[in-house]
């Protein structure tokens, strides 16, 4: 992963668990979390090892720690680095999702060597809106229901994110479920 995800991931673990704490927690990593270039690739073994480092010195469970990340990755995007990509791909959550691939490849245009997830949107009756979710990293579910929530949250949706079919059991994508509020 490019370095901008590790260096998010290190602020969601400081400002939600204390910068005291993971830099404790932190000398138990082989590589120093703080060094990371933003548009540099890096191997994805790192950030999952921060991510385990971090559930096993603070005490919090890796599915709720990878939800924050992808909440906090939406709020901080959308106001700082992508700030115009955000206000570019769509002026609505269901137009937003459907046109991620399309950002993606924009970004990949600025990251030589990007391997990004692909997305599919539908929209169900009766208020749902169902994601896609295809990638060759394994595990990241939780993190995906963070991003989608963060998007509601960002495009003022009251909704309900579920996974609603994991490529473990089911395939070789994982779906998601937003559950709009009336």
């Amino acid at each position: 992963m490019y370095g901008l995800v590790n260096k998010l991931v290190v602020a969601t673990i400081e400002r939600h668990y204390g910068a005291d704490r993971w830099r404790e927690a932190s000398r138990a990593l082989p590589f120093d979390s703080h060094r990371y270039m933003a548009m540099q690739p890096y191997d994805d073994d790192e950030t999952y090892a921060i991510v385990a480092t971090a559930c096993g010195h603070l005490s919090v469970a890796a599915a709720d720690l990878m939800r924050l990340i992808g909440r906090d990755w939406v709020a901080h995007t959308s106001r700082h680095e992508y700030r115009e990509l955000f206000a570019f791909n769509g002026p609505d959550l269901y137009t937003f999702i459907g046109n991620l691939n399309n950002l993606h490849a924009t970004l990949g245009n600025q990251m030589p060597g990007l391997r990004p997830p692909s997305f599919t949107v539908r929209r169900e009756p009766v208020g749902h809106i169902v994601v896609g979710y295809y990638s060759h990293r394994a595990g990241l579910a939780p993190l995906v229901i963070g991003l989608l929530e963060g998007l509601c949250e960002h495009f003022g949706v009251r909704a309900t994110v579920r996974h609603a079919r994991s490529r473990v059991d089911e395939g070789d994508h994982d779906e998601f479920c937003i559950e709009l509020e009336p």
